[in-house]
Order: structure tokens, then sequence, then C-alpha cells
């Protein structure tokens, strides 16, 4: 369908015909080079990510490899985190998306409110699933970043 879609769009635009099979081959040579420099990007995002951690010391950035695999990254910027502390309301949402890309996933944010009724995210974490496992992983950092205790109740 892909293929169908991609020779339609080039004969309508440089009025070019091609046979399918050479439209196949074109889209997934395109393919391959879009998708090949997103995986050498996941190679370079522990570097970044400790680069992040020596330039500003109040952000909080977690990797998370699974053998040699891209699994989870956590960001809480220290700005974010210390306007929710200092003034917005002491509730915090949370919520998750699906990422629609070659490698998929999730986005899990947690926002608060502040006081003019707006939305303030406070931090976020790209996870490969969305679980149990996953969301714990995220809670139990944003409770340490936040400074959340359990007040029983």
């Amino acid at each position: 369908m892909a293929c169908g879609f991609f020779l339609a769009i080039v004969e309508s635009k440089w009025n070019h015909c091609r046979t399918k099979r050479k439209a196949y081959r074109a889209l997934d040579r395109a393919l391959k080079i879009i998708e090949g420099k997103h995986a050498k990007q996941y190679i370079k995002l522990w570097d970044s990510a400790e680069e992040v951690r020596k330039t500003y010391p109040w952000k909080q950035v977690k990797v998370k490899f699974n053998r040699q695999r891209f699994q989870r990254i956590y960001v809480c910027l220290g700005a974010c985190k210390e306007g929710f502390k200092s003034g917005c309301r002491p509730l915090i949402g949370l919520d998750g998306c699906h990422l629609k890309s070659v490698y998929g996933g999730q986005l899990l944010c947690a926002v608060g409110i502040d006081p003019n009724d707006e939305t303030w995210v406070i931090a976020y974490v790209v996870v490969e699933i969305e679980n149990k496992s996953s969301w714990i992983w995220f809670l139990q950092l944003l409770a340490v970043d936040v400074g959340i205790v359990n007040q029983q109740g």
C-alpha cells in the first residue's frame, strides 16, 4: 500500500512513471536510510544524557539499557520541578500515550496545575511498553525528585 502511494506521488508531482518494483526498491532504500539514522542516534543517547548531567546538575536524566539496547529514559527538568514545588497545587496528574514510529514505545508524563489553571510538566519518561514495571520505575524516580512522602492517606 505504501509503495502504491509513493508511486502515485512520484507520478503526480514529477510526472515520472516507474514500475511498482522500482518504486518499492526506492522506498525501501529511503526507509533504511531514515531508520539507520535513528539507530545511530540511540547509540549516542547515553553520552548525551551524561553530558546533560555534567552541564546541568539540577536536571535529572536517567537512561536504562537492557543488553546494550535502549529501554527507558527519564527526564525531570530542574526548573519545572522547583516551579511545581513552589507554586503549583499539591496534585499530580499522570498520563501516557503511544509513540507512533518505527521503534514504538510509550510516553508517560507527570503534570501539575499552576495557580492560573495551566498544566505544568514536571517530568516525562519514554518506556518500551506501558506496564506495571515501567510505571513503578517512573513513579519511584518522580517521588524522589519531587519529594513525595507517604502520608498514609
